[in-house]
Order: structure tokens, then C-alpha cells, then sequence
């Protein structure tokens, strides 16, 4: 049972050589790098891992004659994430030549987790899987901000927010941000990035992406899925990776590929970062006061409760230390 990884990527050194390691320490066979525009040095960062195929995005015009791929294929131009389906559709195809029964499709911020504390395996994980399962829809857990700078966030940290959204607003958990434009500070939720989650396939001549967090047929006919835990996303875990990522948002759409709105955090964000004359300093400071998790909000969010005596379910915050095992493993093999 082969299981690969297809990765779309814009300066992302920071993570990706430790995403690749991961990934390959827990069994992935082949992972596929399409770089988009990286200026960053990410494509010698990983040259010598012999599991990994580099190469970059793959053109619009390559697919351009599948009426099933033409909303990418149109849009490939426009929209990152219409490439970033290219890409995986292109992944696809080089799994069919190297007999990989799986694909994940995933960024570069993000990690599979198949035990909370266990090291669980990819064959072991997808040999429980019934085959006539096609897709698995992996629920994301997002990182606790809590740190300006990590040295390296995905050994040190273990704190993972679990709820994207909430019943009611009067329990939903929020933070004040400042909106500097207009001087006002607005309520947002304490999950910054996406809640959709990524899938797995079982690689196939009839599966293509939906979009960057699903897959369909291309005959219509429905997936036979299943949903399991977990994917980590490691989104603006820290001031450094806040301030490379809404740089690399700067020229991107104030729409998703679907027609919908991007978030209203996400473009105030991208705003902020890219107003012309801002100082690095002025960011950090930014991020500590208004996106960072301080002492006193993990406290309270380890509490879990809303109101004087009532708790949240799930906990609002889950600790995961098989990543940080893998790493302690990865590190004692080098070592020796």
C-alpha cells in the first residue's frame, strides 16, 4: 500500500524540508513539490531527498483540452488555487506510472496526524481503510499561536485549536483586532485559516479535484468517503511566517476560485503586511498585540469553559505530541 504527497509551494523553506522528512518517517512513498513562483531557495532545501519530485506548476494550457479541468485550466492565471488543482491533477497521473495506491494533497504549513500520541504509519493507517472507500477527509486542527518565533514550530509546538465554529456567538471564542485603517478594533474568531480540512484519494482513473480540500468524479458519480483525524495546520504560527505568508497573499484575488468572498481577516491581514513603508518592527508588534495567544489566553482557553460553569465539547484545545515524537525520532537516527 503506497501512499505519495503532492505540495504546492511559494516560499516555504522555513517548513518544507521538515515537512518532507515527516511525512516520509511515517511512511509516505513519493512526494511531489510543484513550486509556484518561489524565490526563496525552497527547490535546493530539498534536492537531495531522493523521494521527492520537484518541479514546477504545470501550465493551464497543458490540460486545456479536458472540458472536465476548465475552471482550472481558465483560471490557472488568476487564481493560486486553480494551479494548485493542476498540480494535483498532475500529481495524479505520475501516481498512476509509480503504482501509488493514495494521494494527499496538502501545503506546506501542513502535517498529517494519525494519532494524537501514537506514531501510526501510513500503510498501517490506509491497510484499515474498506476499499470500496475512495476519499478520506482528514478534520483540521489549527496551531495555538503562542510564540513570536519558533525555531522550528512543528518539533516545539503541541497545542491545537479544535472548533472552527460554534453554536451560538455568545459562546464562540473571539479576538479583538485592531483594523488600523480605520482605528477600530473588530471581533473575529480565534480560527484564522481554513476549516475545510484536506482528503486523501485512492488514486484513480475517474477522480479529479473539486478543489483544493475535496475531489469528485469526473462521470458524477459520488465519493465513498470517510472522515478521520487529522491534518495540522500550522497557519501564521509565528510573526516571521504571518508576515512571509499575507506577502505571498499581495496580488492574489479578493475572491475564491468558487465566486465567494475571500475572508474579511484574511484580506485586512494581507493589507496590513503590504502597506507601502512598513517596518518589520511594526508587524511583530502587531502580531503580538493582536494575533499571538498570550499566557493569560491560553490559561483561560485550557479552562475550556464558557460562561461561569459550563464547558465547551469538544475542548477547545487538544495537545498532540506524536509530531514531536516523529521529530525525536527523526533526530536520534541522525545522530547515530
Amino acid at each position: 500500500m503506497k501512499t505519495a504527497l503532492v505540495l504546492t509551494v511559494k516560499n516555504e523553506k522555513r517548513l518544507l524540508r521538515d515537512n518532507m522528512l515527516y511525512h516520509h518517517a511515517i511512511g509516505a512513498h513519493r512526494i511531489y513539490v510543484y513550486f509556484d513562483g518561489t524565490t526563496d531557495g525552497g527547490k535546493a532545501s530539498i534536492a537531495d531527498l531522493d523521494f521527492v519530485t520537484i518541479q514546477d506548476s504545470v501550465s493551464g494550457d497543458l490540460y486545456a483540452h479536458l472540458p472536465y479541468l476548465e475552471k482550472f485550466t481558465k483560471n490557472a492565471v488568476e487564481h493560486h488555487t486553480a494551479r494548485q488543482c493542476l498540480n494535483t491533477y498532475d500529481a495524479i497521473q505520475h501516481c498512476k506510472q509509480d503504482n501509488i495506491d493514495w494521494l494527499i494533497s496538502l501545503d506546506a504549513d501542513e502535517l498529517v496526524c494519525l494519532d494524537f500520541k501514537q506514531q501510526l504509519s501510513f500503510p498501517d493507517f490506509f491497510a484499515t481503510v474498506p476499499k470500496e472507500v475512495n476519499a478520506v477527509n482528514f478534520k483540521v486542527y489549527e496551531v495555538l499561536q503562542r510564540k513570536l518565533q519558533y525555531n522550528n514550530v512543528f518539533k516545539e509546538e503541541t497545542l491545537f485549536k479544535t472548533t472552527s465554529s460554534f453554536k451560538n456567538r455568545f459562546i464562540a471564542e473571539q479576538k479583538n483586532i485592531l483594523n488600523p485603517f480605520t482605528n477600530k478594533n473588530h471581533s473575529f474568531s480565534y480560527w484564522y485559516g481554513q476549516h475545510l480540512g484536506k482528503s486523501a484519494l485512492r488514486v484513480s482513473n475517474d477522480i479529479i479535484p473539486k478543489n483544493v480540500h475535496r475531489y469528485k468524479t469526473i462521470s458524477g458519480v459520488s465519493l465513498n468517503s470517510i472522515s478521520c483525524m487529522a491534518l495540522l495546520h500550522y497557519h501564521a504560527y509565528d510573526a516571521n511566517d504571518f508576515i512571509k505568508k499575507f506577502k505571498n497573499f499581495k496580488n492574489r484575488a479578493n475572491t475564491y476560485l468558487s465566486g465567494n468572498s475571500v475572508d474579511a481577516l484574511k484580506l485586512l491581514l494581507r493589507d496590513i503586511v503590504n502597506q507601502p513603508g512598513i517596518s518589520t518592527k511594526a508587524l511583530e508588534d502587531y502580531y503580538k498585540n493582536y494575533i499571538l495567544f498570550s499566557p493569560a489566553d491560553v490559561k483561560r482557553l485550557l479552562k475550556n469553559r464558557w460562561g461561569l460553569v459550563f464547558q465547551h465539547k469538544p475542548k477547545l484545545l487538544q495537545e498532540i505530541t506524536s509530531v514531536r515524537d516523529v521529530f525525536h525520532s527523526l533526530n536520534s537516527i541522525n545522530k547515530n
